[in-house]
């Protein structure tokens, strides 16, 4: 099952769950129902920005469902105050906007690299868990080729690790520290985007659908954030983001690095000028 799959059904799961326990819960004539049925409906809205966008798009989502419904209860909070009871229901509800969009976000960002791993796939790397400089090469040859065909706009970030960081490491920790950076980078982008290690210090951080300035502003966070894990200097952490048009040239060359074997599909969209000046 691919994630694309696997995130619809967990939206399609969430929608049947929520939206059935409204049919089977208090009558609709019911006082404050509506607000109830939309702090309902909110959850769902909070699990598709976990599902699709991670930890970080799920906070997000659990911070402005919980704005809205403590809006939608100001009626009640007049009339009652602070009581007990609306106290709780703001509670509950405010905890399961949480579990759903944080912690549920924090899962999902790791089932999407799981359900590769069970698949049995070979575009996983074996050190860090994320995926390889194959499929790295592959994916970067898709996105140039979309932006040929249909002008989508499709960048990329290289996250390089300086080698001084790794001199005075034994393997094991040299091992430790590329899954330690591997997991920080996977919580720091959205779940739409993909990271790959490139096995040589560097890290791939794919972007789809984003343009240029989009990729500098990515690439800048995910370098102060991977330079602060570290705790290194500035200069041991680099970050260069790559798009189309600007660097299509500079793109091309790098999925012909990344993937010899692919070359001659490489060439198929990396082989004109029109890829490279369009």
């Amino acid at each position: 099952m691919k994630y694309g799959r696997f995130e619809t059904l967990m939206i399609s799961l969430g929608a049947v769950v929520i939206f059935g326990s409204l049919l089977v819960g208090p009558p609709m004539n019911q006082a404050g129902f509506w607000q109830e049925a939309l702090g309902q409906a909110m959850i769902v809205v909070v699990l598709a920005a976990a599902v699709h966008w991670g930890r970080d798009g799920g906070s997000v989502a659990a911070f402005a469902a919980t704005l809205s419904y403590v809006i939608t209860r100001i009626p009640l909070l007049s009339e009652q105050g602070l009581s007990k009871n609306v106290l709780a229901m703001i509670a509950t509800r405010v905890l399961i906007y949480t579990i759903v969009g944080i912690l549920g976000g924090e899962i999902f960002g790791r089932v999407k690299y799981i359900i590769a791993q069970l698949e049995g796939s070979s575009t996983l790397d074996d050190i860090t868990q994320v995926y390889n400089r194959r499929y790295c090469g592959q994916t970067l040859k898709n996105g140039l080729g979309q932006f040929q065909r249909y002008q989508v706009p499709f960048s990329v970030a290289v996250i390089g690790l300086a080698p001084g960081l790794f001199a005075d490491l034994r393997p094991s920790r040299q091992r430790t520290l590329l899954r330690s950076v591997a997991g920080h980078i996977r919580n720091d982008i959205r779940l739409v985007d993909d990271v790959g290690y490139l096995g040589d210090g560097r890290f791939l951080v794919i972007l789809p659908q984003t343009p240029g300035s989009g990729a500098a502003v990515a690439s800048d966070r995910v370098r102060n954030g991977v330079r602060e894990l570290l705790g290194a200097k500035d200069e041991s952490v680099s970050a260069t983001p790559l798009s189309v048009p600007e660097d299509a040239a500079a793109m091309c060359d790098l999925a012909r690095s990344l993937d010899p074997a692919t070359e001659e599909r490489v060439e198929d969209v990396c082989g004109s000028d029109e890829t490279a000046t369009a």
